[in-house]
């Protein structure tokens, strides 16, 4: 069922789920508003929890726990097949990104160099390729679909529709304070404005602990998806790169993912940069995506997945 699923959840994502109800963003910050409003609940337990640290981690166990908790007390398969797609639209859910992906596409074909680089901080781009540790937007994207598409499903198999929920719930609120400090140390007010203000409460305080968590939770998956650039992709030029991050635990997973993700498409130096490498790059994490479904088969089949 775990093989179905996801192929379900991905066909529906591709199609029609691009709505706001299906991004974990929406249903994060109605969690964190409810955590830190004024009712019973909320003052006499919640609150409590997020003053100190081991409480802020259950804190952010408990929607995982209950998902979980829901999908085994009914012990009904279409039940159990409902409540994962449900819960992988939610957690694969990035229709702002896609659609600034589509801006810059836009953009470029229309020769505004000024758009297209908006656009390209927007999905995340911190430095351009000509830039001391920059990085080319095909590597942003290969960051971002790791985040949203392979992270995700790697804890899905591993741990069921909770495991993806506590991955997209840990994911989005990093990300959240992390903007939050970023804005506040540019003092920029436009930011600051468009910014929800309910993540500028309670949880920045743990911003070093979210980061922390994520980078373990993104570790292994990271490692796993760039081996599928490697069997994809250019498997000589990629295994080097590869190596060289594999069991190096200082360096950052995005380093690890875009690095290997690179050096396994090969893309010439002239069309870094250009639409071109953003495209075949985004055929690349396609592939990826493709590869990770037959091993999926293949463990359902031999290791006894559900």
């Amino acid at each position: 069922m775990t093989l179905i699923s996801i192929l379900i959840a991905l066909i529906i994502e591709r199609l029609d789920a691009k709505g706001r109800y299906w991004q974990m963003h929406l249903y994060a910050s109605k969690y964190l508003n409810f955590s830190t409003s004024d009712s019973f609940l909320a003052n006499s337990v919640v609150k409590s929890l997020l003053s100190k640290e081991i409480g802020f981690l259950i804190w952010l166990v408990i929607p995982a726990a209950l998902v979980g908790f829901i999908y085994t007390l009914f012990d009904f398969v279409l039940f159990q097949l409902i409540i994962n797609i449900v819960v992988l639209l939610v957690c694969i859910g990035c229709i702002y990104l896609r659609e600034k992906y589509k801006g810059y596409l836009n953009a470029m074909q229309r020769q505004d160099d000024e758009a297209a680089t908006l656009y390209a901080l927007q999905l995340g781009q911190k430095k351009t390729e000509q830039q001391l540790n920059g990085e080319t937007l095909g590597q942003t994207l290969a960051w971002i679909n790791f985040r949203f598409y392979c992270a995700v499903l790697f804890w899905f198999v591993v741990l069921g529709p909770a495991g993806a929920v506590f991955y997209a719930l840990v994911r989005t609120y990093a990300d959240l304070v992390r903007k939050d400090i970023e804005a506040k140390e540019d003092n920029n007010d436009d930011v600051l404005e468009a910014k929800p203000k309910v993540f500028e409460h309670s949880i920045s305080q743990y911003h070093k602990v979210l980061q922390s968590l994520l980078f373990w939770l993104d570790w292994l998956p990271a490692r796993i998806a760039s081996l599928g650039y490697l069997i994809i992709g250019n498997f000589n030029k990629g295994t080097t790169c590869w190596l060289k991050f594999l069991l190096n635990f200082k360096v950052s997973n995005r380093k690890v993912v875009t690095h290997t993700a690179l050096a396994a498409e090969q893309v010439e130096q002239k069309h870094l940069g250009c639409t071109f490498e953003a495209k075949c790059m985004v055929k690349l994490v396609k592939r990826n995506i493709f590869l990770f479904l037959a091993l999926t088969a293949l463990l359902t089949l031999f290791a006894d997945l559900p």
